[in-house]
């Protein structure tokens, strides 16, 4: 009778050991909105600005992430449009490497074999489960990336609920998907957490980009309300509201669950806000979607799970394309990166209270597309506009608004920063087109001169 109970114990202690183990892995959630600007929140992004914060939109959930954990005021989505950040989030590589510098290239395969964030997480961890629900606007389906559950391959119109209703901002129950989206999110959360399973979730919304959508009562709830000097439309208020619900309920989940101990959640935009109707939507940042200044590209970023301290703030410069390094950084997958990444990890910044430095294989944030290349290190920030090789310098931290060009009163400081970006662009090969351009046009060539001549 020894041998028999002997090999019941052993086998007993493996299995315990095997979902200890599986247990020890956290969850990682990602929610990215889209084109919600970095002040479209009720959140002062920088807490002694109270001009970095709506004056009118009501986020109370997101206020909620606020509290609980860490607010980036330096956060900035890859691109200023969607496609191009969605890929270079999901690779950890600039929009540039990955030749995805338009939405017209959405549906180009990659030039080179790419590894997304399941697979990174899957190679170190096989038990991870992985899903993406909501807009995904890519070429390739989930499914060869290691999602075990998705949408598919959706995009924009997947998410427009048009009903009979032809009134101006289409009220139903379900805006944007943001209900149903949430609906399989959570239903996802509450499998893997009945098997306890370690999981990798990411939901894509489709609010707040246009067309408008929202709820009746949200859209009633607001058209009552007084509107902001910056911010006045009530049914992007009500849009807003919708996906702010959205996000509590997922919050809502994770407390029901007990799952807040075991689960880091991050919540940021794939761009920054439209400005083609409202100017000063995104004041005090200059222009919007598309354009590479402060309102295209610098977004909301929150964090929260086990170790980052609540109502916290960082002033650290991230990118999205940091997001696939410091996921692998939480569940011991270095080894599992792929060479070509160019992200570096936010964790220790995230469990140091805010402080400290984002190592990338290059230093700084770098953007580029045919038009015009950015270099972003630490405060400065240098723009250059290929086609008449035009350099604007900006000292983020004095100008927030980028009004004043500073590049010929620092040339040195130009210098060094242009010679910094022209290493970056020869190094990744940016001019090349890529492979699948259109027929008749050429993909990265066509606007202008390289920032490398």
């Amino acid at each position: 009778m020894a041998r028999p109970t002997s090999f019941i114990i052993l086998l007993t202690a493996l299995v315990f050991a095997v979902s200890t183990r599986a247990k020890q892995q956290p969850n990682i959630i990602l929610i990215l909105s889209d084109d919600q600007g970095w002040n479209n929140t009720q959140v002062s992004m920088i807490p002694t600005r109270s001009d970095t914060r709506s004056d009118y939109y009501l986020t109370p959930n997101l206020q909620r992430l606020a509290d609980a954990g860490m607010t980036f005021s330096q956060a900035y989505a890859p691109h200023p449009v969607c496609s191009p950040s969605r890929h270079s989030i999901q690779f950890g590589m600039t929009p540039a490497k990955l030749k995805k510098t338009s939405n017209q290239g959405a549906n180009y395969p990659e030039p080179f074999p790419t590894t997304a964030i399941p697979q990174v997480l899957k190679a170190a961890h096989p038990e991870y489960k992985a899903a993406h629900f909501g807009k995904w606007h890519m070429h390739r389906h989930p499914a060869e990336l290691g999602y075990d559950a998705s949408d598919g391959r959706t995009g924009n119109r997947t998410g427009r609920q048009l009903t009979t209703d032809q009134t101006k901002f289409w009220p139903h129950e379900d805006p944007k998907r943001s209900v149903s989206t949430t609906d399989q999110s959570i239903q996802f959360i509450t499998h893997q957490a009945a098997t306890k399973t370690p999981f990798y979730l990411q939901i894509s919304h489709y609010a707040i980009h246009l067309s408008a959508e929202a709820t009746p009562a949200s859209l009633e709830k607001h058209k009552a309300r007084t509107p902001g000097n910056i911010h006045t439309a009530y049914w992007y208020a009500a849009m807003i509201d919708d996906l702010d619900q959205a996000v509590g309920r997922i919050l809502d989940t994770l407390d029901e669950l007990q799952l807040n101990e075991s689960t880091y959640l991050f919540f940021t935009s794939d761009n920054g806000g439209t400005a083609r109707q409202y100017p000063d939507f995104n004041k005090p940042l200059k222009a919007g979607k598309g354009s590479y200044y402060e309102g295209g590209i610098r977004v909301p970023f929150f964090a929260v799970g086990p170790g980052i301290e609540s109502a916290s703030y960082s002033e650290t410069p991230i990118v999205g394309y940091d997001l696939l390094s410091t996921f692998a950084d939480f569940v011991g997958a270095g080894e599992a990166l792929p060479s070509q990444v160019e992200g570096g990890s936010i964790k220790k910044i995230l469990l140091n209270a805010g402080k400290g430095r984002v190592t990338r294989p290059q230093s700084g944030i770098h953007f580029y597309r045919p038009l015009d290349s950015v270099l972003i290190q630490d405060n400065l920030k240098l723009k250059r506009t290929h086609r008449t090789g035009a350099l604007e310098l900006y000292d983020l931290a004095a100008d927030l608004s980028e009004s004043d060009n500073l590049a010929e009163k620092r040339p040195e400081q130009t210098r060094k920063l242009l010679e910094q970006l022209r290493n970056w662009v020869q190094q990744i090969d940016a001019t090349t087109p890529s492979q699948h351009t259109p027929r008749g046009r050429r993909a990265n060539s066509s606007q202008g001169e390289s920032p490398s001549k």
